[in-house]
């Protein structure tokens, strides 16, 4: 029995270093801006649908909707409030008019901007999920049809310009 012990704490004690190295390397691997095109085209088209009953999906982590670091979010422009993130739910119902980023430039009212209905790129600062540095995000942004809402996600980059990212998602 002592023997079976020592074997299963041995497997345990070697198994940890690479699940956590398998993990890591999971965690790093951040999204492209393609996928985040992708994933909010998929997102608005699922909401220009379902409406404001779809917002529920928005507001839960294990969801098609959140993945590698980043995750889709909406916000109600006519109301000028989050409606739905995954992550952090303190800021669901948050009137966004004067949210700032940590560099003290407002970025709440650039998810609602007017672009004759088309999606856009906008560049703030944000701290990556689980940090509180803030990081150059880029996050594409949609507004749904039909609907008061806009929704977006974004990719951690210091290297890619605004310019670039519209050329790449046809903007």
């Amino acid at each position: 029995m002592r023997k079976a012990s020592i074997i299963l704490a041995a497997v345990v004690t070697l198994s940890v270093p690479v699940l956590s190295a398998s993990g890591a390397g999971a965690q790093e691997k951040g999204a492209t801006p393609e996928e985040v095109v992708q994933k909010v085209k998929q997102a608005a088209s699922y909401l220009a649908k379902e409406k404001e009953a779809g917002l529920a999906t928005f507001k839960q982590k294990q969801s098609e909707y959140v993945w590698a670091d980043t995750y889709v979010f909406v916000f109600d422009c006519a109301q000028k409030k989050n409606v739905a993130h995954p992550i952090n739910p303190k800021l669901i119902g948050m009137d966004m008019s004067n949210i700032k980023d940590p560099t003290g430039k407002v970025i709440g009212p650039l998810f609602c901007e007017d672009h004759g209905g088309k999606a856009y790129w906008v560049e703030y600062q944000w701290p990556k999920t689980g940090e509180d540095k803030p990081s150059r995000k880029l996050s594409y942004v949609e507004p749904v049809p039909g609907t008061p809402y806009t929704v977006g996600a974004g990719v951690y980059d210091d290297t890619r310009s605004l310019a670039d990212l519209e050329k790449m998602s046809g903007g």
